[in-house]
C-alpha cells in the first residue's frame, strides 16, 4: 500500500504506533496482550481501565499490597465483572462479601481467585 510518497523512518514509526494505540483502545484483549508483553507493572486508571486489567497477570507480577492498590480504585460493579469474566469467584462468593467497603472484599476475592488460577497453571506447566 504505497502512495508513492517518501517519508522519514520516524514518520513511518509514528503511523505504526498510532495504529497500535487505536487497536489497543478498541480491543481490550489486544491491550491486555500488549501489557503482558511489556512485562512491567501497570497502574489502571481512566474509563477503560477495567477492560484492560487482567487480575491474573497483575497477581503474577505483584504482591498483595500492590495488587490491592491496583484494584481498589475500581467500582464494585467493575470488580464483580472482573471476578465473573476471569472466573475468579462464584456468584455466591461475590454475594457473600460483607466487608465495609465492599470493594475491599471483592479485591480479596480477585486476589484469591487469581492466585488459585496461577497455582493451577503451574501444576499444568503453563505460564501466567
Amino acid at each position: 500500500m504505497s502512495d508513492g510518497l517518501k517519508i522519514t523512518p520516524e514518520t513511518a514509526l509514528e503511523r505504526i504506533f498510532t495504529v497500535i494505540r487505536e487497536e489497543a483502545s478498541a480491543n481490550p484483549a489486544f491491550a491486555r496482550r500488549m501489557l503482558e508483553a511489556a512485562g512491567v507493572t501497570v497502574t489502571f486508571t481512566g474509563a477503560v481501565a477495567a477492560q484492560m486489567a487482567d487480575p491474573i497477570l497483575v497477581a503474577s507480577r505483584s504482591d498483595y499490597p500492590a495488587f490491592r492498590e491496583a484494584f481498589m480504585t475500581f467500582s464494585e460493579k467493575e470488580l464483580k465483572d472482573l471476578a465473573k469474566n476471569f472466573a475468579l469467584a462464584t456468584q455466591e462468593q461475590i454475594k457473600s462479601v460483607k466487608t465495609k467497603p465492599k470493594a475491599a472484599g471483592l479485591v480479596d476475592l480477585l486476589w484469591e481467585g487469581a492466585n488459585r488460577k496461577l497455582a493451577e497453571r503451574r501444576l499444568r506447566g503453563s505460564s501466567p
